[in-house]
């Protein structure tokens, strides 16, 4: 919990010095509040294991709460997804498996939900110290148990051949015999990949170790102007994908500032300044990319006087809601570099 007690630190010296309250006095109120916030993330958490677990395995009900994330270690499924949307996700048309299968796992919940729990791990850390709270059901999850996750997110969605994270999904074996086998072998699990948004998401969230060659894959997709990069900001979906710009064209290939801030902020936090083999590559994306973002939103701003929601990949231009000055004023941080 080192970064939450260095500015649970900070925020207390300065804002008691500037109220005249006594520094432990505020210190012990913000260790209360981090202890209810590590109660209601523990709980978030339980919900997504019992409600998004994947349904081969979706035992979860009557197990507690440690025993459901060891099971739903095994992968995750957005619910609701229909041929063309999987709007649970945010991601809205972005192409996933076709058809839609109760089989499927999806490789950016995985991710969230991994990133949720070492956020849980680190809450719950600092709350254990705190003496006073009465807060109750604060998971911590060992150590072992993140661990286990990052090896399941390799052994589920980590292509080999495509050298990439991809959602997978199951299909009826092309050997099945449904006279002689048994029903319960008759699918295997398929990987459904699609480079895009979506398969940066351990990179996003910071999930890839610096180290990992992966993450040179991952990096060299990103860098690439027939994949994802443009003059603009990172495209949702690679160019040479079969459905780029293709149906509502919504998450098929527009540039979306908060999927680029999270990539910047993951850049600049656990890769540019870690010394790996991907060092060097990580710093010239970090500072071409927020370059290119910098430049398109401002040029579009000054001609149209609008933040836009969206902005094209071929040629920058705003598009879709406007004004949209919600994730689009993320520009303010990536130019500040606060991340």
């Amino acid at each position: 919990a080192a970064n939450v007690t260095e500015s649970l630190g900070k925020t207390i010296n300065v804002d008691s010095r500037a109220q005249g309250i006594d520094v432990e006095t505020k210190a012990q109120a913000m260790r209360d509040d981090l202890g209810k916030m590590a109660g209601c993330v523990s709980r978030l958490l339980e919900f997504f294991h019992r409600t998004q677990a994947g349904e081969v395995h979706n035992i979860a009900d009557g197990l507690s709460g440690s025993e459901q994330r060891m099971n739903a270690a095994y992968g995750f499924r957005w619910r609701g997804r229909t041929m063309d949307h999987t709007l649970t996700s945010g991601i809205d048309d972005y192409p996933r498996a076709r058809p839609p299968s109760t089989g499927e796992l999806h490789v950016d919940l995985f991710s969230w939900v991994m990133y949720m729990e070492m956020v849980n791990a680190e809450l719950a850390t600092f709350a254990s110290t705190n003496t006073s709270s009465t807060e109750e059901n604060v998971a911590i999850p060992p150590d072992s148990n993140l661990q286990l996750y990052l090896r399941r997110l390799d052994e589920l969605h980590w292509n080999e051949d495509e050298n990439m994270y991809c959602d997978v999904t199951v299909r009826v074996r092309d050997d099945y015999d449904e006279l002689e086998d048994d029903a319960s072998t008759a699918t295997e699990p398929v990987f459904v990949c699609h480079k895009g948004y979506v398969s940066l998401f351990p990179v996003l969230l910071g999930l890839v170790p610096p180290h990992s060659a992966k993450l040179g894959h991952i990096l060299d997709i990103v860098e690439d102007p027939n994949e994802l990069w443009t003059d603009y900001g990172i495209r949702s979906l690679s160019k040479s994908d079969p459905y780029y710009g293709k149906g509502e064209d919504y998450w098929r290939g527009p540039v979306w500032i908060n999927i680029n801030y999270l990539l910047l902020s993951s850049l600049y936090r656990n890769y540019i300044t870690v010394e790996g083999p991907y060092q060097e590559q990580a710093q010239r994306i970090y500072t071409g990319l927020r370059r290119n973002l910098i430049d398109n939103i401002g040029k579009q701003y000054r001609e149209s006087r609008f933040f836009w929601e969206q902005y094209n990949p071929e040629d920058g231009h705003g598009q879709g809601t406007h004004p949209f000055t919600g994730w689009t004023t993320l520009i303010v941080l990536i130019m500040a570099e606060k991340y």
